[in-house]
């Protein structure tokens, strides 16, 4: 596995500690709105973080995925709930993917 590939799986996992981080202070505090700016937040900084090392496509797609698409199920903190998880669940399948065949 080259260095670069080493980092860049590194910096995932941290992601993915952070944003699980960042759902616990907002549960915490009983503040899903401003959970949910932090989330935004991170969202942004992640996919400007993954920009230099994936393609084109991938980036697009996560872009899509993050800031474009909204999940609306009525309560905050389950939307909150639901965001977090799904950044989770993208953030493990790019490590899986990238340790299984390579950055996409």
């Amino acid at each position: 596995m080259s260095e670069d590939t080493t980092e860049l799986l590194a910096y995932i996992q941290r992601q993915i500690e952070e944003i699980t981080s960042i759902h616990a202070e907002a549960e915490k505090a009983l503040n899903a709105v401003q959970g949910k700016d932090h989330v935004t937040k991170w969202k942004r900084k992640v996919v400007d973080g993954l920009a230099p090392h994936v393609s084109p496509a991938y980036l697009q797609h996560i872009t899509k995925e993050w800031l474009e698409t909204t999940y609306f199920v009525g309560d905050v903190f389950d939307e909150l709930a639901d965001e977090v998880d799904m950044c989770r669940r993208h953030l493990k399948k790019l490590a899986k993917d990238i340790q299984t065949t390579g950055i996409p």
